[in-house]
């Protein structure tokens, strides 16, 4: 593929980097940077180990979205983000925009809506492929063939405690999920999900929603079934988990409408600004100073100086 796009989610990557690096990491004026710096860190081992030619940031604008407006509940027990990390989100925009790299939110939606609709923009160029990068699993269901991907870095935690990146393209999540991407969001339409809290079906937990989409396919083919030949549905999970279907039909697809990652936000990709290399070296650098960020300037991707340089010799 001539063209690697990396979606980041960037509200995701700063949680996990907020929670990954020590409290005690400041700027020497004494700006809190761990978020900022752990941010940035990913960054660029995505950079490296990615090698990515195009690169943009999605972020959350902290507006209510359509989900909200859709189902009152949406996200209503989730803990507010801490200030310590707020705080930091100013910053890290000012490292993406350093970079020149382009940075998207569009307010009535999420990020991971941003991520999707570019990702499906991309790779209607047939010479593209796009990674996204992010620590939220919703993203597996933008999963397809080896077009689009998804990297979930390391997850390392203050106490010490870490997970290892993971790169997701179809065949891993069928081998984790025992279903396709484009079913998990009818798994959680079933299910829920307490993180978002998107009710799902009240009774019906992870093993019982994966036996019924394994079967049946999904969530449309699942409710054709159940009223064409009950029996069948009765068969597989029994009678009381089938009336809780029954009854909870309207729970589950308004589930999937809260699950499901929206491809048509209004936004539109520009292969010519989400190029690497076009940022100025001497403005990163500078800022990196600042922050007393100089383990990561040798980390920096090559600017478009560098490039042609480098074509000349090669």
């Amino acid at each position: 593929m001539s063209k690697r796009l990396v979606l980041v989610d960037g509200m995701a990557i700063l949680h996990r980097a907020y929670h990954a690096y020590p409290l005690s990491l400041t700027a020497p004026d004494g700006e809190l940077t761990n978020a900022v710096y752990g941010f940035t860190t990913i960054l660029m081992t995505v950079i490296e180990k990615l090698k990515p030619s195009h690169v943009v940031v999605a972020w959350d604008v902290g507006k209510p979205t359509f989900r909200h407006k859709e189902y009152e509940g949406y996200k209503a027990r989730r803990e507010k983000p801490d200030d310590e990390l707020i705080g930091q989100i100013g910053r890290t925009q000012e490292v993406v925009e350093v970079l020149n790299i382009p940075q998207f939110g569009v307010e009535g939606y999420e990020a991971d809506d941003v991520v999707g609709t570019l990702s499906r923009q991309a790779i209607k160029d047939v010479e593209s492929e796009v990674i996204i990068v992010t620590g939220d699993r919703d993203a597996l269901q933008l999963v397809r063939d080896e077009k689009v991907r998804v990297w979930m870095p390391a997850a390392p935690s203050r106490q010490g405690q870490s997970r290892g990146s993971m790169l997701y393209d179809r065949e891993a999540v069928v081998a984790k999920y025992g279903m396709r991407p484009e079913q998990l969001v009818d798994l959680k339409a079933l299910m829920g999900d307490i993180s978002d809290d998107i009710p799902g079906i009240k009774g019906i937990g992870e093993k019982t929603a994966s036996k019924l989409i394994i079967e049946f396919g999904g969530l449309d083919e699942l409710y054709q079934v159940l009223r064409k030949d009950r029996s069948r549905v009765v068969e597989l999970v029994g009678e009381r988990f089938t009336r809780m279907l029954e009854e909870g039909e309207k729970d589950a697809y308004m589930s999937r409408k809260l699950g499901k990652i929206v491809l048509e936000v209004p936004v539109q990709l520009s292969w010519k600004k989400c190029k690497l290399s076009n940022y100025d070296r001497k403005r990163v650098v500078e800022l990196f100073e600042k922050l007393a960020f100089r383990s990561l300037i040798d980390k920096l991707p090559n600017d478009e100086w560098d490039e042609n340089l480098e074509g000349l010799f090669s």
